[in-house]
């Protein structure tokens, strides 16, 4: 039954690795749910689990009983609308909440675009043309709902016909940003907005990195738009090479700070976007009867009120890059006729200055690399907030990743 999938998805301290665990171990949430104390600790592997103590469900009933009145459907693993792509992923969410039609992702060329909030002109104009041209392509775009680069891609994906949907970080009931009410509704009109939270989950932050891995997974392909060298867009183009999935990017406004990322993935072997079908064609072979090449458009234009928004973005940008030099600027003042010991980053002075877990984690890591599962073992905190940490972390460049889900201290020179 749905509400056991419900009370094993909402348990605190196990990560999603010991659910599947569990599932694997006892087939149903159900039986995991009947699992006494003596059989739970036969599981090899899950350790300390509490949480699987309680067996009340009041939580799961509330959570339905709020979906009921909110019109959101509750997708399971089992059901067979849950997407296949993301159900062969190692930390597959068990549950997804769903508001509007949800499209067949596994029956349709999937790609997911993705950018900084703090977009150019350029970077939303060429987000709002190529989901035009990659949905009249026949494409299914989908992004993160959030402003600049997610925005103008779902938009454009709208204007040629859709479907699109919305991946969020926060339950399916909430808008956010609030200013996108209108385009959230669209998109329950000819797609869905799609989430692992239950209804009434704010949109926190530590929520949109752990969120990415569902972007990246339920897609293709996934392209970069437009992305700074420290971006979550570079986090979510992160999680599509470990899941095996193509990485796009677009050529780089050499000099601007939004499109260091670019240009970095670029370096790293990227495919180069400049039109729609750049992405699509990579797909033709596996929907032959769905991708339709087309002539190439006009480029769409932003609105007023687009370039208003994009205005005050982009001056906001400015200004924090104003404040402190780029990573390039930070490069050129080392001395490079003196070779430099390498070290790992001492996080010693700056444990003060990090959140809860963000500061458990990076103690884990001064140990040595580690794998995310062990840092959930050793910090007991749940995986889905060691994620958003280790993001953050990384995001601040304290943390590098690396293949196969492990994570270190950065090195530097």
């Amino acid at each position: 039954m749905v509400r056991y999938w419900l009370w094993l998805a909402t348990r605190e301290g196990i990560g999603l690795r010991k659910m599947h665990l569990l599932l694997r171990q006892f087939s149903t949430p159900e039986q995991v749910w009947l699992a006494d104390e003596t059989a739970l600790r036969q599981v090899e592997g899950l350790g300390k689990a509490p949480s699987l103590e309680d067996k009340k469900l009041d939580g799961a009933d509330k959570i339905l009983s709020d979906c009921f009145q909110k019109d959101i459907q509750v997708i399971t693993m089992q059901d067979a609308t849950y997407p296949e792509r993301l159900r062969n992923l190692d930390d597959a969410p068990l549950v997804l909440y769903c508001r509007g039609s949800m499209p067949d992702f596994d029956a349709a060329p999937v790609v997911a675009m993705v950018g900084t909030r703090k977009a150019s002109g350029y970077g939303m104009m060429q987000a709002k043309t190529l989901g035009f041209q990659i949905g009249r392509m026949g494409g299914l775009v989908i992004s993160g709902g959030a402003y600049g680069i997610d925005t103008m891609a779902l938009k454009g994906a709208l204007s040629a016909g859709g479907p699109v949907a919305a991946v969020l970080g926060c339950g399916a009931d909430i808008v956010y940003p609030a200013s996108n009410t209108g385009l959230f509704r669209d998109i329950c009109a000819h797609g869905c907005l799609l989430t692992e939270y239950p209804p009434g989950t704010p949109a926190l932050g530590r929520h949109f990195p752990v969120r990415n891995r569902i972007l990246s997974g339920l897609a293709l392909g996934v392209l970069v738009v437009e992305a700074p060298r420290r971006s979550g867009a570079l986090i979510t183009a992160n999680h599509a090479l470990e899941q095996g999935r193509d990485v796009f990017t677009l050529p780089a406004n050499v000099g601007s700070p939004t499109c260091e990322g670019n240009l970095q993935l670029l370096k790293d072997g990227a495919i180069l976007v400049e039109e729609g079908w750049d992405v699509m064609r990579e797909y033709v072979h596996l929907y032959p009867d769905k991708i339709v090449r087309r002539s190439r458009p006009i480029p769409m234009t932003l609105t007023a009120q687009e370039q208003a928004q994009q205005t005050r973005e982009t001056e906001r940008a400015e200004r924090s890059v104003a404040e402190k030099p780029s990573a390039r600027e930070k490069d050129d003042k080392k001395v490079i006729d003196k070779p430099q010991k390498r070290h790992y980053i001492d996080l010693h002075g700056l444990l003060d200055t990090l959140s809860a877990d963000e500061r458990a984690a990076a103690e884990c890591l001064q140990e040595g690399p580690a794998h995310v599962d062990e840092i959930i073992d050793k910090t007991q905190i749940a995986a889905g907030r060691i994620l958003a940490a280790l993001t953050l972390l990384e995001l601040k460049g304290y943390v590098t990743r690396l293949p196969g889900r492990r994570f270190s201290l950065t090195e530097h020179q």
